[in-house]
């Protein structure tokens, strides 16, 4: 069977990933490092992860020889590092900055996570190499992590931009669906509920004005975007959690009771049974359309 290779590139290309850049030492000491997106964890006991190597990368040799390496997962901010280790840049290591880590491997600094291991297993795989890695010192630090699709770098936190661009217009809303004590914090105005809004359509607003009732939000991915044509404007809900002493006008929902819960806002109760969905299902999804009819994508675990 012949494979047109160029097709199957961009099959492959259809899942979407992070961004890594490899590290480690030549046998005379000098940082070696190149990028790389085809890594995955493996296992937890014991502690092993892999990431593929082309056989035609300058630094195959280097890698398949060394007793370590490290693996660096990049965050949104770090495209030009990508871009860097991806190059033949001569001295990549002196365009960056980085630390002497575990093993005297180079770590990047600004990396979301960063992986320091010893050589478990080198496995040939037709026209790469997988490099499978035992854990021995790990770090994480907080952020967004950089994406790849397709060819192209995406970001995850260019949802929360795009959220805050689309608020900004007039008679648009910002508002939080936040998970508390296994319900749904919401207002409570003379018996009719509604999701907590920020005084101005920002995420900044919404978080202090939580904040100043005693509350202590979380806030972290866009769950809803919508058009709502009843009420007027863009209607903006984020996804979190809270925690703090319940103040006077809110009330937590139990999610079992979230779909029969009195609404002020139809378009509202109709996210919150979704919501409510998406939880016993364990995956939420990202709606936007109208108030009425739109479309859903996954978005991740609770």
């Amino acid at each position: 069977m012949t494979t047109d290779s160029k097709a199957l590139r961009n099959a492959f290309g259809a899942f979407a990933t992070g961004v890594t850049v490899i590290t480690t030492r030549q046998p005379d000491g000098t940082p070696r490092g190149f990028t790389a997106n085809s890594f995955t964890s493996v296992s937890l006991d014991p502690p092993l992860l892999l990431v593929c190597l082309a056989k035609t990368a300058h630094s195959a040799d280097v890698f398949a020889s060394a007793p370590h390496f490290a693996v660096n997962i990049l965050s949104e901010d770090q495209k030009a590092v990508s871009g860097l280790f991806a190059s033949r840049a001569a001295d990549k290591f002196a365009q960056c900055v980085w630390t002497q880590g575990h093993a005297n491997l180079p770590m990047l600094d600004g990396a979301l996570a960063q992986f320091a291991c010893a050589s478990h297993q080198l496995v040939d795989a037709g026209d790469h190499l997988i490099l499978i890695g035992r854990v021995e010192t790990f770090a994480t630090s907080e952020g967004q992590p950089l994406g790849y699709f397709r060819g192209n770098y995406f970001s995850i936190g260019i949802e929360r931009e795009l959220a805050e661009a689309a608020a900004a217009t007039k008679g648009s809303r910002l508002g939080a669906v936040l998970a508390c004590n296994g319900g749904v914090l919401l207002k409570d105005t003379g018996g009719a509920l509604s999701v907590p809004l920020a005084p101005t359509p920002s995420l900044d607003s919404l978080t202090a004005a939580l904040s100043a009732e005693g509350l202590h939000p979380d806030i972290d991915f866009v769950y809803a975007a919508f058009d709502d044509r009843t009420a007027g404007g863009h209607a903006i809900y984020y996804h979190g959690k809270v925690s703090g002493t319940l103040p006077q006008g809110y009330r937590i929902v139990p999610l079992a009771d979230l779909a029969s819960a009195p609404l002020a806002n139809p378009a509202e109760a109709q996210m919150l049974s979704r919501y409510a969905d998406d939880f016993r299902n364990g995956s939420f999804t990202l709606y936007h359309g109208t108030e009425t009819s739109g479309r859903v994508r996954q978005i991740g675990a609770p």
